[in-house]
């Protein structure tokens, strides 16, 4: 294709789907969840019930979420309510429960259809009114090498990220390992001079956005994410954009947006606090040919 025309093309990408788990967590979703292609390792304070401060009521449960260890220790009291379309039936007061310390969540046994779990970390991000502190260590791709989608609950079998949680318990105890799984969609974005009969082609190509998210487009999402955060354990790409060619097009930018707000967390890295809906703009330095 001939490239007689001056262009500014521009891929957009944005955080379409956000959850975040602790890793033993990551059962909750289900085996073939392969919608994610970002993982971030972040470190979150430490969340634990206060048990001495649950109280039952007829609709929710309340009780007080300590944040934080030793002097950074703050106190929070929630309303959870429990009842649901998908266990009306359900009534929190009528069975025993367990905290489990290790898995921060409250189980409730003993019903006839199962064991009903509330999970600290979601019930925090649903309900606390507060932004949790969230600093971005290390991110990754969730694919295997053969470039197939990894399942969510096997993120935590990548060898880099096991590296990554094992220096993370030892530099930084008082925190906790919580991953940010993040799907993106993508857009191309265009501005185009042209006295050249080949724009035609080149309308053709750009003329249904949103493109198909494709292994290069991943990888310009995350180079862009890391350029920008720097994060601590991510030691590629931490200065410099990849050049990225797709669909016979040279882009010039990336921008990135995370949408952080929608699961009320703040997130920084040592080098980068992310405002609200930021975009993050990443370009490589390349040349037209």
């Amino acid at each position: 294709m001939n490239t007689k025309y001056i262009s500014d093309y521009g891929l957009q990408t944005w955080a379409y789907h956000l959850t975040m788990s602790y890793p033993f967590g990551l059962d909750y979703l289900s085996p073939d969840d392969r919608r994610y292609n970002i993982y971030v390792a972040t470190l979150i304070p430490k969340l634990r019930i206060d048990e001495d401060s649950i109280q039952f009521f007829e609709d929710y449960i309340r009780f007080d979420v300590i944040v934080g260890t030793g002097e950074h220790t703050s106190r929070e009291m929630l309303d959870i309510s429990i009842i649901s379309d998908d266990m009306p039936e359900f009534d929190h007061r009528k069975f025993e429960f367990d905290y489990e310390k290790l898995r921060k969540a409250m189980v409730f046994t003993d019903w006839e259809k199962g064991p009903v779990e509330l999970n600290l970390l979601h019930v925090y991000l649903e309900e606390s009114k507060y932004y949790l502190d969230t600093e971005i260590v290390y991110i990754g791709q969730a694919f295997r090498e053969n470039g197939e989608r990894l399942p969510a609950e096997e993120l935590m079998s990548d060898p880099t990220l096991q590296k990554v949680e094992a220096n993370l318990l030892r530099d930084y105890p008082e925190k906790d390992l919580a991953l940010l799984l993040l799907e993106y969609k993508s857009q191309l974005l265009e501005e185009i001079d042209s006295e050249d009969e080949d724009l035609l082609e080149l309308q053709e190509i750009t003329k249904n956005p949103p493109l198909e998210l494709n292994n290069q487009i991943i990888d310009a999402t995350e180079a862009a994410l890391i350029n920008y955060f720097k994060p601590e354990y991510n030691k590629k790409l931490n200065n410099d954009f990849p050049n990225i060619e797709d669909n016979r097009l040279h882009y010039r930018s990336a921008t990135v947006q995370i949408h952080p707000d929608i699961m009320g967390l703040k997130l920084f890295s040592k080098e980068k606090t992310y405002l609200s809906n930021e975009c993050i703009v990443s370009s490589p330095s390349h040349s037209n040919s």
